[in-house]
């Protein structure tokens, strides 16, 4: 909830918040958060269908504001992304948990459940995230092996910070985040219309571990 606080919070402020959760619970609690506030919306559901319409009445003229982008695990859509860039005026925060949610639908035998692995075509999307992640050997015998690759969350990394890049104009380096164990959590990722935006996301993502295989654009 500490994030849509420091939103509500900021100064200066928003002039409009939309804020979306699938849990019924966390959604009903920021209702709370938000009463009495205007021009703030908050729906329970699926952000993905919410974003991108939203977006369609975006790309006017003096329009500005900031995506923050946390999903559970693969939930954000590659079309979402798409069409939030697709507005010129939008800025992303994108909290990518590659590092953990995503790495664990990608099974170690390459047998990844049909609705992991739609899942997984809508957030990367094209399927080309199976490519990226095994390589298929054969045995002695000329049987197919399908392996893990061992670098798998790097390799994935790759695959959607190049992505991002074709998207939106400037994107950041992205930064690791860990938790109080050390164990990394999700790499934090800025992608803006504007060169400027990199500035602020420079403040804000010096945080996070760097991740300096990466450059940004």
């Amino acid at each position: 909830m500490g994030s849509p606080v420091r939103a509500l919070n900021s100064d200066p402020g928003f002039h409009e918040h939309y804020f979306f959760d699938l849990d019924e619970s966390r959604a009903e609690t920021l209702k709370g958060v938000c009463e009495g506030r205007e021009n703030v919306v908050v729906n329970v559901g699926d952000c993905n269908p919410f974003i991108r319409d939203l977006a369609t009445n975006l790309a006017a003229p003096g329009v500005r504001g900031v995506a923050f982008l946390d999903p559970y695990g693969a939930h954000l859509e590659w079309q979402t992304l798409e069409a939030l860039a697709g507005t010129g005026t939008m800025e992303a925060m994108i909290n990518f948990p590659v590092a953990m949610a995503i790495n664990r639908m990608i099974t170690k035998s390459g047998k990844v459940p049909e609705n992991w692995s739609d899942q997984l075509t809508r957030c990367f999307g094209p399927e080309q995230w199976r490519d990226v992640a095994y390589r298929v050997e054969r045995d002695l015998f000329g049987e197919e092996m399908v392996q893990k690759h061992g670098n798998v969350v790097e390799r994935l990394l790759d695959l959607y910070m190049g992505r991002l890049r074709v998207i939106f104009p400037h994107v950041s380096s992205p930064r690791l985040i860990r938790n109080t164990r050390g164990a990394p959590l999700y790499f934090l990722i800025w992608a803006g219309p504007h060169r400027l935006g990199l500035k602020g996301a420079d403040y804000i993502l010096k945080k996070g571990e760097k991740v300096s295989k990466h450059r940004r654009s």
